[in-house]
This record gives C-alpha cells, sequence and structure tokens, in this order.
C-alpha cells in the first residue's frame, strides 16, 4: 500500500473508530439509565458488541499506522455475529412493554447502524486498495446485522405499545 493509499485508509479507520465509540457510549449510557434489568442487559449486550468493533478497528489502526497493514482480517472469527436471543425473549418484551426510553435508545440504534452501514459502503467504494475496501465491505455486513436485529426489536416494541393503548390487533 503506497503512502497516499495508507492515509486515506487511516482517516476511514479513525472515522469507523469514532463511529463505534458513539455507539458504546450512547449503549452504555442507556445500560446505567435502564431501570429493567433485562432492557440493562440488552443495552449491555449492544455495547459489549461496539466495545468488540472499536477494539478491531484500533488494533488495525496501530497496524496500518505503523506497517500499512491489516493486522486482524475481518473475518466472522475475528468480529463476532449480533446474537441477543438470550435477552429479547417474549419474557423482556412484556416486562419493557415498548417504554419510550427503550423505544428511544432503540431508534437511536438503528439510526447509528444505518449511518454506519454508509460510511463503510462509502469508504469501500472510495477505497483505493482492494484488502481495505473488502475489510470495508465485511464491517457494513456485519453492522448490516446489527441493523437487522434492531429493527427487529423496534417494531416488536412498537407493536407492543400500541397493543397496549388498546390498538390491537394492529
Amino acid at each position: 500500500m503506497n503512502e497516499a493509499t495508507r492515509r486515506a485508509v487511516l482517516e476511514a479507520v479513525k472515522t469507523a473508530i469514532i463511529t463505534e465509540l458513539r455507539g458504546l457510549e450512547i449503549y452504555r449510557a442507556a445500560a446505567e439509565k435502564a431501570e429493567d434489568p433485562a432492557a440493562r442487559q440488552m443495552f449491555l449486550s449492544l455495547a459489549e458488541d461496539e466495545e468488540q468493533h472499536k477494539q478491531f478497528l484500533e488494533r488495525n489502526f496501530e497496524s496500518l499506522l505503523k506497517d500499512g497493514t491489516w493486522a486482524v482480517p475481518a473475518t466472522p472469527e475475528n468480529l463476532s455475529a449480533l446474537d441477543h436471543s438470550e435477552v429479547i425473549t417474549p419474557e423482556f418484551l412484556g416486562r419493557v412493554r415498548g417504554g419510550a426510553f427503550e423505544m428511544g435508545v432503540v431508534a437511536a440504534g438503528v439510526m447509528l447502524e444505518k449511518t454506519a452501514i454508509e460510511y463503510y459502503e462509502q469508504a469501500a467504494r472510495e477505497c483505493p486498495d482492494e484488502e481495505s475496501a473488502k475489510v470495508f465491505r465485511f464491517l457494513a455486513t456485519w453492522e448490516e446485522d446489527h441493523l437487522r436485529v434492531l429493527q427487529e426489536l423496534e417494531s416488536r416494541l412498537k407493536d407492543q405499545y400500541f397493543a397496549d393503548q388498546g390498538f390491537a390487533p394492529f
């Protein structure tokens, strides 16, 4: 990777790290504020995922800075899939009942994930280095999984909210 390409890739990774940090801090703050233990656990789990993303990017940033290579490959083994099936149970949904706070945080999470996906897709298209473009495409796919889970949860919380207001069946 030539120097101009390395600088461009480093700038893209810096932006990606900040994007992950924003999600991490939002989910941590939500976990601290959540009164329901299941909601707290869900937000902590989301924060852990964002922390993993950030650490992955930081390790690679250091390597790119030092020698222009991706030290940690973007593979399923290095980037775990989002799985909140043990947290988002029918009991969880019954307790949270589409609360405004939880719905607000989930909606913010949906917007964060959409922003991250758009950024990674753009970085992949504009990246002059094919290996880096491949990593950004992988990261976009990774975030799409998060987005899908959050959108599903958002939909379920909205449906529960309207059911609780007497608008069921919807």
